[in-house]
């Protein structure tokens, strides 16, 4: 759907063109660290979502978002890709349904900025950088948390 439809169930998040966002997130892969600057990411169902992503390491990094609990599942994939001829012109992504969104590999020292609209289902939403073996300390969680009084109960 529009908003991002239900978490897991291999639902891909639709690009967006470029517009005004609703929150401007800017994560920096660290140099000699292998991890990003922020561990944790928080934002509301829905909002669009701009991203810079800098590569301030010595070593290409990506950013790819993940359905809840699939910090594993996408790490392991992205570790069995590493033998496949191919894997570097896909980016290192995995073909699962659990990649919502990913940017292209950016090389040290690259930006790029790019938008993608939250999923409308609250929840942890893992993201990592699958260049093989990254993922196991290169990772962090999108908290997509409703804001407070927009009801959670069960009457609508």
């Amino acid at each position: 759907t529009a908003a991002g439809g239900v978490a897991g169930a291999g639902t891909t998040l639709p690009p967006v063109a470029p517009q005004a966002p609703d929150v401007v997130i800017r994560l920096t892969a660290l140099k000699d660290q292998m991890r990003f600057d922020l561990s944790q990411i928080t934002v509301a169902p829905g909002q669009l979502v701009e991203i810079v992503f800098a590569n301030a390491d010595l070593m290409p990094h990506n950013f790819v978002l993940g359905a809840p609990g699939s910090l594993n599942v996408l790490g392991e994939a992205a570790d069995r890709m590493a033998a496949s001829p191919g894997a570097q012109q896909q980016q290192y992504v995995p073909e699962l349904p659990a990649v919502l969104f990913s940017t292209k590999l950016l090389d040290p020292g690259q930006t790029l900025t790019a938008q993608f609209r939250a999923p409308a289902e609250p929840g942890p939403y893992p993201y990592v950088c699958t260049f093989p073996a990254h993922w196991r300390t290169m990772n962090g969680v999108l908290n997509v948390v409703a804001p407070a009084g927009r009801g959670r109960g069960g009457a609508q």
